[in-house]
């Protein structure tokens, strides 16, 4: 029985018992409470959007320029030391920051699941628990995606041209 049948099912069984309306109300408030604080206790935040970044930096012609673009900036990479770049390589590491959204149990299968969802012409041909490679093939050239785990949530994202 879901939650909300089994609300249902205490409200209605609470209206029909012969406690006094005061002591009925009483009832009803402390379950709603109860309710809201046990909806809201499991809740965790939404993890950082990627897919901007992403987008910008598969696109990107020279992985080189990508340190002065705020819109290619990774979520969790606060500063410039934390990623090198080359024209053709962009190499970044980085603690993750975000819990498992409830869906995906660890950071890099998180990791994985933005890359094969962002990014159009995605081939996901990689997938181990530490690592996960992607091919991003447009008609004039191919980019490599590789995200891997360097350490205790510590992700490795590696993408070149």
């Amino acid at each position: 029985m879901s939650f909300d049948q089994r609300a249902r099912h205490a409200a209605k069984r609470l209206a029909q018992s012969p406690l006094s309306t005061l002591a009925r109300a009483v009832l009803a408030c402390t379950a709603a409470a109860f309710a809201i604080t046990t909806a809201h206790a499991g809740e965790t935040p939404e993890p950082p959007d990627i897919c901007p970044a992403l987008k910008a930096i598969v696109a990107s012609s020279d992985f080189a320029q990508l340190r002065s673009e705020t819109a290619a900036r990774l979520p969790g990479i606060d500063a410039a030391q934390d990623c090198r770049t080359s024209a053709h390589v962009l190499d970044c590491h980085w603690r993750a920051h975000w819990q498992a959204d409830g869906f995906v149990n660890d950071p890099l299968e998180e990791l994985g699941a933005d890359v094969a969802a962002c990014l159009p012409n995605v081939v996901h041909d990689v997938n181990t628990p530490t690592r996960q490679h992607f091919i991003v093939k447009d008609d004039d050239r191919r980019v490599n995606v590789t995200a891997s785990v360097v350490g205790q949530d510590e992700l490795r994202l590696r993408i070149t041209r």
